[in-house]
């Protein structure tokens, strides 16, 4: 094997920061030489191999025990005493970290497509991670829903999808709702950061007496399908599927089904609301009303910011993203995109404003399927055309969707919805966590999955409905 499965790079937007590259605290780490290990993702257990040479030079290799017996060898392996970087051609990996002398630990940022936070520590000391109460009390308690696992087709896209199914216990039929994940290659549960986001908030549900379906990403999982080649409109094609399948359900009140969308997911749902007659509701968790190539700009600037990445560094990066995008959505055909892609990058790597170990994965994610489809993608004509009731959440601290900025466009297209309710949620981030900065840093290193507050706001309101 070759490769880390897809489920590890979701976070909750596929678009963020494509240039972010922690800052460097000038901190003295003791020697770096030995073997380190983290958990990406919270669930995949990574070992870093680094070996100094007589003269001073370093080299590195990284294994992944949970994938069996293999070793991947880095290439550009940098280390100083307040800085560790290294790149993986062979699976267009890097990572980039900084030392935090508190912790004795690498605290940094893996990229595979996505950024991930992945923390380092020196092999055979303390490195579980924080603990998820909320995912912990679930297992370990009696719940007042069955678990079911179901398929069902997707007919047009000949893609079969897998999920599960929560059924309260008692006499239905029940109202019913589908989740939706965000970005990236996600399962049912969608698992970011080690949080099994899904789950917490399905559970909510269900324990209120609601019939929860989630279902793993087409491609992705137990579901078929290829995942690399999809977009947005694929995916919305599948959310069509689940609410033909909740509809043949004699446990589902089939005038009560409605949508529950997360980041990418949340720009999902009102498509799929606005064709769909069966769709009684919609909640819209950290929904963009931005459209895309404004959006990324605006987030990848405010993840920099928030390691402390100089404004010049930042400013060179927005005008680079803004020409890049721009080129991008000016392209005719796919090989004039890559064109156009790889000769913004290497014009960035030359002025130093993209690493050299980025750039290639900068270049397959801009010109992706999914990228394309989704960069001019502006949400707010179709908000316009949502007239079921919809409940929209944005946290004060998300970096991702910023809440200023989006809330204001999300009012006015929904200002002549008198079934739309809009709530701000103070000290909550992008993944519905209670935060201290919003920053994806402190996404694994919070122990709450959920926010209690937020998860009594969604519930209420569908239970309301």
């Amino acid at each position: 094997m070759n490769t880390l499965p897809p489920k590890t790079f979701a976070i909750a937007t596929r678009v963020a920061a494509l240039f972010f590259i922690l800052s460097t605290v000038q901190v003295r780490a003791e020697e770096a030489a030995g073997d380190w290990t983290g958990i990406l993702a919270g669930q995949l257990h990574i070992v870093l191999h680094l070996t100094k040479s007589t003269g001073g030079h370093y080299s590195a290799s990284l294994e992944s025990p949970d994938q069996g017996a293999f070793v991947l060898q880095a290439e550009n392996v940098e280390v100083s005493e307040t800085h560790l970087g290294f790149s993986i051609p062979k699976i267009s990996a890097s990572f980039e970290a900084t030392w935090d002398a508190d912790k004795k630990s690498w605290t940094g940022t893996w990229k595979q497509g996505q950024s991930i936070p992945l923390t380092l520590w020196r092999l055979g000391t303390n490195s579980a991670g924080p603990k998820r109460p909320q995912e912990e009390a679930i297992a370990a308690a009696p719940r007042p829903y069955q678990n079911r696992e179901v398929t069902f087709d997707n007919l047009s896209a000949k893609v079969k999808l897998a999920g599960t199914f929560s059924v309260p216990v008692g006499p239905g039929p029940y109202r019913a709702v589908v989740l939706i994940s965000g970005s990236g290659a996600q399962t049912r549960e969608e698992d970011i950061s080690g949080h099994k986001i899904f789950v917490v908030l399905g559970d909510a549900l269900a324990s209120c007496g609601i019939a929860v379906l989630r279902y793993d990403k087409r491609g992705v999982g137990a579901s078929s399908g290829d995942f690399a080649v999809s977009t947005s409109v694929d995916f919305a094609s599948d959310v069509d599927a689940a609410v033909a399948f909740l509809k043949t359900r004699l446990e589902v009140d089939q005038t009560k089904i409605g949508l529950i969308g997360h980041s990418e997911g949340g720009a999902i749902a009102p498509s799929v609301a606005i064709r769909n007659p069966s769709i009684a509701f919609s909640v819209l968790m950290a929904a963009p009303a931005m459209r895309t190539d404004k959006l990324t700009v605006l987030q990848e600037a405010l993840l920099a910011k928030a390691q402390g990445v100089p404004e010049n560094v930042i400013a060179a990066r927005t005008a680079l993203g803004e020409t890049l995008y721009s080129g991008l959505l000016a392209a005719k055909t796919s090989e004039e995109a890559a064109a156009t892609a790889r000769q913004l990058v290497a014009q960035a790597v030359a002025g130093k404003v993209l690493p050299v170990n980025a750039a290639e994965a900068t270049i397959r994610q801009v010109t992706s399927p999914w990228f394309r489809q989704a960069l001019g993608y502006d949400p707010v004509p179709v908000l316009r055309k949502l007239k079921t009731p919809v409940l929209v959440l944005n946290g004060l601290l998300d970096l991702q969707v910023p809440a200023k900025e989006n809330l204001a466009l999300m009012r006015e297209a929904l200002m002549d919805n008198a079934g739309a309710t809009i709530v701000e949620l103070p000290n909550v981030n992008h993944m519905f966590q209670t935060a201290k900065t919003g920053s994806p840093a402190e996404y694994g290193q919070i122990e709450e999955t959920f926010s209690v507050p937020a998860l009594k706001t969604i519930t209420d309101w569908v239970v309301a409905r």
